[in-house]
């Protein structure tokens, strides 16, 4: 999350839609007054922060301009669920159970029942949700296009294309095929939002 008050922007973060990288642009552009604005950094606090929670806690405006990154839902859901499967099996979180993670069928069925358990929530939670409506949205395919426009627009600078925590254990093409139709359906209607406003953001470069 980032609240610049010296440009007058928030940039929001919603989870694994390529936000990290988005972040570093932003720190990296030379827009940011270090006593004026605010960021949170990943590990110390809450990065994933709605734009609604700003606005209830006074730090926004509703009309202040917001840019997010927007992501294809089946894409997000797919690299969630093999991040997820690995830091389950790395950290071997004793209160993870580990059927949510067995096949990519259990953790659809694991995020549309809404369990409490190690990075469902967020995960389930639609990204439009993250954003108000009035939010300029940058496609994870395209993020270097887009945030690049938007900061040098605003007098800042891009030193470069930048890919932080690329997920390298998401196979997508294995997670689709496996997916039954109907589960499928369900996430189609379900993140039938998102599905629109990411199409949109990916029309600009495409």
């Amino acid at each position: 999350m980032i609240i610049s008050y010296s440009n007058n922007f928030v940039v929001i973060r919603p989870p694994k839609t390529g936000s990290t990288s988005l972040l570093h642009y932003f720190l990296n552009s030379g827009l940011l007054n270090g006593k004026k604005d605010k960021h949170t950094m990943d590990g110390k606090g809450d990065v994933h922060v709605a734009f609604s929670e700003l606005l209830r806690k006074g730090l926004v405006d509703k009309n202040t301009p917001c840019v997010s990154t927007i992501r294809n839902p089946l894409h997000r859901l797919s690299s969630a669920y093999y991040f997820l499967k690995h830091m389950s099996i790395k950290t071997n979180f004793a209160f993870l159970a580990p059927t949510e993670y067995t096949n990519p069928n259990a953790y659809i069925d694991a995020i549309k029942e809404g369990k409490d358990v190690l990075g469902i929530k967020p995960i389930a939670t639609p990204q439009c949700d993250y954003f108000p409506d009035h939010a300029e949205l940058f496609n994870t395919e395209n993020l270097h296009e887009h945030a690049s426009k938007y900061i040098l627009e605003k007098g800042g600078s891009v030193e470069g294309r930048i890919e932080m925590r690329k997920n390298l254990d998401n196979n997508l093409d294995v997670f689709l095929a496996e997916i039954t139709p109907d589960r499928k359906q369900n996430i189609l209607d379900t993140y039938a939002k998102d599905f629109v406003l990411w199409e949109k953001a990916y029309a600009v470069y495409n």
